[in-house]
């Protein structure tokens, strides 16, 4: 019993490290795959230097930050999970997104929300 827990623990560990590694990545990377987003605000409004944070789906998918730029544009990058969801200013937005492709979407706030 004893050790089993020990051989658990350190599975866990094991498991916890990967999701942290995988989730670290540098903001000028080259990704395998990649789509670019234009994000605005419901009143229309260019969402100007705004993270999101791409939510990767599979066992290990982990989790990324990208930064819109000045016109609310941003190029998220994966490997080799999808990007399932994004969270934009606290709210879970669901998707679907294709390599190569462009996308916009309309968060549920305004700027200074």
């Amino acid at each position: 019993m004893k050790k089993s827990l020990k051989m658990m623990g350190l599975v866990t560990l094991l498991v916890v490290a990967f999701v942290s590694l995988t989730s670290l990545r540098c903001a000028d990377c080259t990704w395998k795959y990649n789509c670019t987003l234009k994000v605005y605000f419901k009143n229309g409004d260019p969402a100007a230097n705004v993270t999101v944070t791409a939510d990767y789906a599979g066992f290990a998918g982990g989790m990324h930050d990208f930064k819109t730029n000045s016109s609310g544009v941003v190029k998220l990058g994966w490997e080799s999970h999808r990007i399932k969801g994004l969270y934009i200013k606290k709210d879970y937005y669901e998707v679907d997104y294709s390599d190569g492709r462009s996308y916009s979407l309309t968060i549920k706030k305004n700027k200074y929300d």
